[in-house]
């Protein structure tokens, strides 16, 4: 069972930013890398969905909902540590 939005950009970055506040609150330390990697995952993930063996079609409007999650996603872990007390 799959919980999926009708609309694919907001199910993009819904996933972006899940995986942004998530990886955010979990290694704070690193947020720098943590951003680096996910831009990246995005553009490998529309690079691969545009190569005819997969069949899908290539985006670069997901990689920008993918970062425009991502924007959410640190927004939301910020307002987490504050919530609960400032963690770095």
């Amino acid at each position: 069972m799959a919980f999926t939005f009708d609309h694919d950009k907001l199910n993009h970055a819904t996933a972006f930013a899940v995986l942004t506040a998530l990886g955010s609150i979990g290694w704070p330390e690193h947020k720098a890398r943590l951003i680096v990697l996910l831009v990246l995952t995005g553009a490998a993930i529309e690079l691969l969905q545009g190569m005819q063996l997969i069949g899908r079609d290539m985006s670069i409007f997901d990689w920008f909902a993918d970062c425009a999650g991502m924007a959410c996603g640190l927004t939301f872990a910020g307002w987490t540590k504050r919530l609960v007390g400032g963690l770095p």
